[in-house]
């Protein structure tokens, strides 16, 4: 049995934009393992005990570890569901300029979300945080309209 080809009516210019800008969210998310994981040699924070013995680090835990550790596990909670909600978003034939602005808005808001948590540490995330979740909600009240 051979697969039929689909067409998917995604235009070009949304494409290039959702591959670049997702290309960037999974990149920022994987350079928070990298700083998790440097937090916790620089501040001698292992998380198991054989992750310490070469250094003769106890296990404990470290503020600034355990904050770079949740700005990374915020990411794993909310990118996921922006890229899945946001390609079906692209099914829906959407204009394309308000539709490339999305996009950017909820990735420069997940980036600037993990500086103001890891670095600023400052309140100012919640109403970042917002922007990214209101998004979601947006695209995913697009989708379920477009398709229902």
């Amino acid at each position: 049995m051979h697969a039929q080809n689909i067409f998917l009516p995604i235009k070009r210019e949304l494409l290039e934009c959702y591959a670049f800008w997702i290309g960037i969210l999974v990149l920022k998310t994987c350079l928070m393992i990298i700083q998790v994981g440097l937090s916790r040699v620089f501040y001698r924070a292992p998380r198991n005990p054989e992750d310490g013995a070469p250094f003769k680090a106890k296990v404990i835990t470290h503020e600034t570890v355990e904050r770079n550790r949740r700005a990374h596990l915020n990411d794993l909670e909310n990118i996921p569901f922006f890229i899945v909600i946001s390609f079906l978003y692209l099914l829906t034939d959407p204009s394309i300029t308000p539709t490339q602005w999305i996009i950017k808005i909820y990735v420069i808001s997940r980036i600037l979300y993990t500086v103001s948590y890891t670095v600023m540490k400052s309140i100012i995330r919640i109403p970042i945080f917002e922007i990214g979740l209101f998004t979601n909600i947006y695209l995913s009240l697009s989708v379920i309209y477009h398709f229902s």
